[in-house]
């Protein structure tokens, strides 16, 4: 798992699914929603690779 994989999330966050890694935090990783371009902190278990 890397900057730049894409991820599905585990659970819709507004309707959105897709997400791009952008860069791991220390718990966490700073997410991209592909569709709307918003960026998320998200844990690694609330997300699957694609």
């Amino acid at each position: 798992m890397k900057a730049g994989d894409f991820a599905t999330l585990r659970h819709p966050y507004k309707g959105y699914r897709n997400i791009e890694l952008i860069e791991q935090l220390e718990h966490k990783w700073l997410v991209r929603i592909c569709e709307s371009g918003l960026e998320l902190e998200v844990y690694e278990d609330e997300f699957i690779l694609d």
